[in-house]
């Protein structure tokens, strides 16, 4: 069979229908990544127009361009839109189109999940805009520190919308992490090592573990300020044993983290693009894997850089201190990477080299300024001065926006098949980055004569005038340049000239196929056997025997995380309207919790549910392939384990989501001398749930243990047991609600409200983990010829209960005996 046959045939397995449906529906991961594209753009003109406003207030002192509300709410939504619906999303963008292309895969592993990313994230951020219309938009910054964002000091619904619109792009961003994740380590080419991935694998890799481990700590912060607004609990009022702190901790546990994964995902698409234009390999490719990974792992550990003024003691400021002050050693490692591989190379100056050389400058400078406010005496001096606007732009601004632009001069010809107008290219580079310094170099100089971050103007015998203009003057300079790429980029998708499979002489696998991509990618999934695979003698698509074609449904290959040998053939799901219905959903959902309406919550929550349920249930799919790969089949067998690496990876954010929950038990008992605030609970009740639970999960493990046998019957009593023993769990702590809602309540103090908040999440999981089990048990029955292993639902449905079951040991220690040992009673 001829190749054109047959990348006939792949087209019109994998090709989105043209229609309204299918454009709804689509789970092309190109269609996807190009959506979180232009859609992340559009963002960053919103934020961009709302920077100018406010930098039109404060080019003069005394202007009345804006009121302080209005200020405000512009100031907030800026950073918001910046931080958390530009930055993070566009480079998710990049990585949703080019991480299959790279790693020779047909598409993401979890196509569905990559659809509902999208539509998650754009919905978010409507439902946030949506504030502006009525006039109630957040106007407490991107940070919204407590108490402050308390209905006493902030009534009207901005600051609802706030905590709610971040717990619905944490949900999007966890779904497109936990993809990212199980992609990387399960969708590799054969023979693409660790060792091997193209190092945008790493940066991206790491930025979705940050995810999984950090978001948690910014969901449990919004719970407790909803809490607190809409119900009355007392997390951050003092006068009820609550404290401001919490919302700090939580959040910059959260917020550094961030700061990485807004920029590591560029510094891996620089390290790709650089060698293409250098015309040598990347030096230092492990030392530069290494780095990004560490950068990770430190980030977490430095949040408490950001709360030196708060007051604490030496010793922790000290250990925070140099934990920030090490961190620019990593980053340290990937510049000295990128300029010898400039030095010893031979640079070819395009669009893209420019933004790139502009960018390891921006990065050398947000570095610096960065590394100066680890020294403690300087943070006490620098926090909340214009010193720390000017840093946080250069290492958002700086480190995001020009590896950006930089990926669409380089990328573009890919995605669209169309080269971009180089002149307009470097008129757009030198407008930006004269303007961005022009703009965000003085803020450091008016930060050290002391003026203030967020106030919305200032006197005029101050000595700020003159500054502030010209900082006014370069943010509108940068916005022309913003603008000349923008048009450009728009302006030769559709009019530049063909651009080649390969126009850089680029060594990674996307550029071995067609611009723009076929929708299969490669008709033979490829082999890797270096760092480098265009760039060396291996035919990556060499195929003898044909087994690699795959074209009897949406097939692709699944490796081994570490090594990338075939492990079996994965089938893709088909195009859905699920993931755009359960985004609606949620949407809806988030609405109803804004207006305080708990029915109308409970009921969508419901309607969410079932739609999952319906996502999930196994449709009819082909028993096997036919052509080539039925001998790889046979040879492989099926993959079935993204779906158990997933949950896997949803437990551990749902972990750190505990961890987040028990850190506040444990910062509140330290804020109080007596603690706990109100009589513990008693022992007797929870003893009793511990038993029911520990007896369920022997339940769980007799199911799989029947399940491996093929006896049905047997596996469905004994998920049912286990069921009726969840139910019998959330009865018997419905009766201890009952018993001890006499004396203490969520809103009597704050241990009231830890002690309501931990017990009633954790019930709130037992709730779903009895689902999974009933939906395990109701599934149909393998049919005669059918592959579809009957147990490896029921992996992921036991490995979450388990998980359930443990949490509530630690609960029981935390809540019910630590008090009593602490008490001696």
């Amino acid at each position: 069979m001829s190749e054109s046959v047959i990348a006939a045939r792949l087209t019109q397995v994998w090709e989105t229908p043209r229609s309204l449906w299918g454009s709804l529906a689509t789970v092309d991961h190109k269609k996807i990544g190009l959506r979180y594209l232009v859609t992340s753009l559009v963002f960053l003109l919103l934020g961009g127009i709302e920077a100018l406003v406010l930098r039109l207030q404060l080019a003069a002192s005394d202007l009345k361009v804006l009121d302080p509300e209005s200020y405000n709410q512009l100031f907030s939504m800026h950073g918001i839109t910046m931080i958390f619906w530009y930055a993070a999303p566009i480079l998710s963008g990049f990585s949703n189109y080019l991480m299959p292309l790279m790693l020779g895969a047909r598409d993401m592993a979890l196509p569905r999940v990559n659809a509902f990313s999208y539509w998650s994230f754009l919905l978010s951020g409507i439902f946030i805009y949506s504030g502006f219309l009525i006039g109630q938009a957040p106007h407490a910054g991107w940070f919204a520190y407590a108490p402050y964002t308390l209905r006493e000091f902030s009534p009207g619904l901005g600051m609802d919308f706030y905590a709610l619109g971040l717990v619905f792009l944490t949900i999007s961003t966890t779904a497109g992490a936990v993809n990212f994740l199980v992609t990387i380590f399960r969708m590799r080419a054969p023979g693409m090592r660790l060792s091997r991935m193209p190092l945008l694998m790493y940066s991206t890799g790491t930025t979705s573990a940050l995810i999984v481990l950090a978001l948690p700590a910014l969901t449990a912060a919004c719970l407790f300020l909803l809490l607190d607004r809409q119900w009355g609990t007392h997390f951050f009022d003092t006068q009820r044993g609550g404290t401001p702190l919490l919302w700090q901790q939580l959040f910059w546990f959260f917020g550094h983290p961030w700061v990485y994964v807004i920029f590591l995902p560029a510094t891996g698409m620089i390290s790709v693009m650089l060698p293409a234009y250098a015309r040598r390999p990347l030096a230092g490719y492990t030392w530069v894997a290494a780095a990004t990974v560490l950068t990770g792992l430190f980030g977490l550990a430095v949040w408490v850089h950001h709360m030196f003024a708060t007051g604490m003691s030496t010793h922790t400021m000290s250990f925070f201190s140099a934990a920030s002050i090490g961190i620019s050693l990593m980053s340290t490692v990937q510049v000295v990477a990128w300029l010898v591989t400039l030095w010893h190379g031979k640079p070819i100056m395009t669009s893209a080299l420019r933004f790139i050389m502009g960018f390891i400058a921006l990065f050398v400078v947000g570095g610096l300024s960065g590394v100066v406010t680890a020294f403690i005496p300087f943070d006490w001096q620098l926090t909340d001065t214009y010193f720390v606007v000017a840093h946080i732009h250069y290492v958002i601004l700086g480190a995001n926006v020009f590896p950006v632009f930089a990926a669409f001069y380089h990328w573009l010809p890919k995605m669209t098949g169309r080269l971009m107008n180089e002149r307009a290219g470097q008129w757009g580079f030198w407008l930006m980055f004269i303007g961005f310094n022009a703009a965000f170099f003085p803020m450091h100089l008016v930060g050290l004569a002391g003026m203030p971050r967020r106030i919305y103007t200032y006197p005029g015998d101050m000595g700020w005038d003159t500054w502030n203009l010209v900082i006014s003057g370069g943010a509108y300079l940068f916005a022309v340049g913003v603008a000349v790429n923008v048009i450009n980029f728009l302006v030769s998708a559709r009019r530049g000239g063909r651009s080649p499979s390969d126009p850089w002489g680029a060594d990674t696998l996307e550029w071995s196929v067609a611009s723009p991509p076929p929708v299969f990618g490669s008709v033979h999934i490829p082999t890797v056997v270096s760092r480098n695979p265009l760039w060396d003698e291996h035919d990556e698509e060499e195929d003898p025997k044909g087994e690699r074609i795959l074209d009897q449904g949406r097939l692709t290959l699944a490796t081994h995380w570490r090594s990338a040998t075939p492990q079996g053939v994965a089938r893709m799901p088909e195009d859905s309207m699920a993931p755009l219905i359960l985004a609606l959903i949620l949407t809806a959902l988030f609405s109803a919790a804004l207006l305080h309406e708990p029915t109308w919550t409970a009921g969508l929550l419901a309607l969410g549910l079932l739609c999952i349920g319906h996502w999930l249930w196994p449709k009819n799919v082909r028993t096997g392939p036919g052509g080539g790969s039925v001998a790889l089949v046979h040879q492989l067998g099926w993959d079935e384990k993204r779906g158990t690496q997933s949950v896997a990876w949803l437990i551990v954010t749902e972990a750190l989501l505990f961890v987040s929950l028990f850190f506040a038990y444990f910062l509140l008992a330290d804020n109080n001398p007596v603690w706990p605030m109100d009589a513990p609970p008693k022992v007797k009740l929870a003893l009793i749930m511990l038993g029911v639970l520990l007896i369920s999960s022997g339940c769980v493990e007799m199911a799989r243990h029947f399940a491996k046998q093929s006896r049905n019957g047997m596996t469905r009593t004994a998920l049912g047991a286990a069921a009726l023993l969840g139910g019998a769990f959330l009865w018997v702590q419905t009766l201890e609600y009952r018993e001890r809602l006499g004396s203490v309540t969520p809103t009597t103090d704050a241990y009231g409200s830890i002690f309501y908040t931990i017990t009633s999440i954790h019930g709130l999981h037992v709730l779903v983990g009895l689902l999974m089990l009933v939906y395990v048990a109701c599934l149909p029955r393998p049919g005669p010829g059918s592959d579809r292993p009957p147990h490896r639902p029921l992996h992921a449905a036991a490995l979450y209960w388990h998980f359930v079951d443990a949490m509530w040991i630690f609960i029981v220690m935390l809540l019910y005996l630590l008090p009593r040992w602490q008490g001696g009673t």
